[in-house]
């Protein structure tokens, strides 16, 4: 099973290009480790509507949850070194608060609206899953 959970802060703009965005999530540790790291930057990854949807409604700073899936990739760079990556490909993405913009809060739109209420539905009935549908 490959599924990622998580919440945090939208660490960097999104870079968008060819229907794919992508950024970093930082989510807060529970402890301080020994290099006095604070929070994890998780790469994440969203394409097509959703990633159109994602820059349209977010930006730095804003408190996320996400739902996806790990995905690694293998690359070889100009000198024929392998490299490795992975990111978070976002199924589902929930927002939570954002920073107040020039003091005042954001009000969403009802387009907006509309657009979170379904991702909710869609994301509820996936939720629900009889044990007779599950592949074993």
């Amino acid at each position: 099973m490959n599924n990622f959970s998580g919440i945090g802060r939208i660490a960097t703009d999104a870079k968008v290009g060819n229907g794919v965005l992508s950024s970093l999530l930082a989510i807060k540790r529970i402890y301080k480790s020994n290099d006095n790291q604070t929070a994890d930057f998780i790469p994440i990854t969203l394409f097509q509507r959703q990633a159109e949807n994602f820059n349209r409604l977010t930006s730095k700073g804003d408190k996320i949850g996400i739902d996806g899936s790990i995905k690694t990739s293998k690359y070889a760079d100009e000198n024929g070194e392998v490299h490795y990556g992975w990111a978070v490909t976002v199924n589902h993405f929930y927002l939570i608060s954002s920073k107040p913009h020039n003091g005042a809060s954001p009000k969403l739109s009802d387009a907006t609206l509309n657009i979170l209420n379904s991702q909710l539905v869609s994301a509820s009935k996936q939720a629900k899953v009889s044990d007779d549908e599950l592949p074993f």
